[in-house]
């Protein structure tokens, strides 16, 4: 079982003081692309866990919480000089006063609840006492602590009222980084990059399991079905090209037919019948001319 570095997303990536939805507007912290590359090759994979409660509020779909964390992906690879650093997003689009109804509750996934960690070790195979979660709020270690792992609090007044007190603090990323890196921990294992949300419940019933998206999957399908196709129409064409046609079976014939009037016609030149020589390679010559036109024909065709 592999080892995590659980990471909170606004205010500890990024900077972000309310409801974001606009990818435009994202701005990584600094020194996190760099912490983020020194975790990652020291073997742990890199799990954001996030509430999103600007959807339960209206202020953004679940697709833009998508599309800020696809681009917040790009920034950390780009600022890092590496590829799919973040193995995981998950977010929680719940709360519990939401001015929407589908999404009023009190999810297992909205932090301080430790549901998105929990999924992420099922999903990821993870050991959580090997896991660190790293945030700057209370909820965090809160979700850490309550998942099993270490905790880092990204704070510049030590623990800030923490409750339960977190392994560490930090004023930092880069410092939260170095604390986990010092630690002795010994992870390892990583996994592409994909967004998760908690599942859909049912009214009044527990909640489902998570549902897959397959995105593009009919678009890989065709395309493959389509160079299927046009290799076997080209294995067809390849054969077609090596069978015996009409045309090579009749330029084989006159070519034998060629070279006995040849044969003819030398057996007379050596007789001393010049007129006769003459009269078979004429018809050796013809023969010979009738065998071009017939393999010309047969390649246009």
């Amino acid at each position: 079982m592999d080892a995590a570095v659980f990471l909170d997303r606004d205010n500890t990536l990024i900077a972000n003081d309310g409801d974001l939805g606009e990818p435009e507007d994202v701005r990584l912290l600094g020194g996190v692309p760099a912490g983020l590359k020194a975790l990652h090759d020291a073997g742990f994979r890199l799990i954001v866990v996030t509430n999103q409660g600007g959807v339960a509020r209206g202020r953004f779909t679940e697709d833009d919480v998508d599309a800020v964390h696809q681009r917040i992906a790009m920034l950390v690879d780009e600022g890092a000089g590496s590829r799919s650093l973040i193995n995981r997003f998950y977010y929680c689009p719940y709360h519990p006063e939401a001015p929407l109804e589908e999404y009023r509750r009190d999810h297992p996934w909205r932090k301080p609840n430790p549901g998105m960690l929990l999924q992420a070790a099922r999903d990821l195979h993870l050991d959580l006492k090997r896991c660190w979660m790293i945030g700057d709020q209370p909820r965090d270690v809160a979700a850490g602590h309550a998942a099993g792992c270490r905790t880092v609090l990204i704070s510049e007044h030590g623990e800030a009222g923490a409750e339960p007190s977190p392994t560490g603090t930090a004023a930092s990323f880069r410092k939260a980084v170095e604390l986990i890196l010092h630690s002795g921990t010994a992870p390892n294992g990583a996994a592409p990059t994909a967004t998760k949300r908690p599942p859909r419940p049912a009214p009044d019933g527990p909640s489902a399991p998570p549902r897959t998206k397959r995105k593009g999957g009919t678009e890989v399908e065709g395309l493959r079905k389509a160079i299927l196709d046009l290799t076997e129409e080209m294995r067809g064409e390849h054969l077609k090209r090596a069978e015996f046609t009409i045309f090579r079976l009749a330029a084989g014939m006159t070519q034998l037919l060629a070279l006995l009037l040849a044969v003819l016609g030398l057996m007379q030149l050596g007789a001393g019948s010049t007129d006769v020589f003459m009269r078979w390679m004429a018809g050796a010559v013809l023969a010979q001319l009738m065998t071009i036109a017939l393999l010309l024909a047969d390649l246009k065709g």
